[in-house]
């Protein structure tokens, strides 16, 4: 079932959708793009929201 995270930014809003698939999770990112991240116990919400975090991340940097 694919799920969402939400991110606010400096009044902006950003969202990722993800699924997991076995101990995989596939988090797609605003910009069409995906990432994949072995969980290996992590939560799959945290994991994702912090792949959000660091796409915010770079697009702040491009600025």
């Amino acid at each position: 079932m694919e799920e969402e995270v939400t991110l606010e930014h400096e009044g902006e809003t950003y969202s990722a959708s993800y699924i997991q698939v076995g101990d995989e999770l596939l988090t797609y990112l605003p910009d069409g793009s995906e990432r994949r991240t072995l969980l290996r116990g992590l939560k799959p919400e945290h994991a994702a929201t912090t792949h959000l975090r660091a796409y915010i991340s770079t697009l702040k940097r491009k600025l």
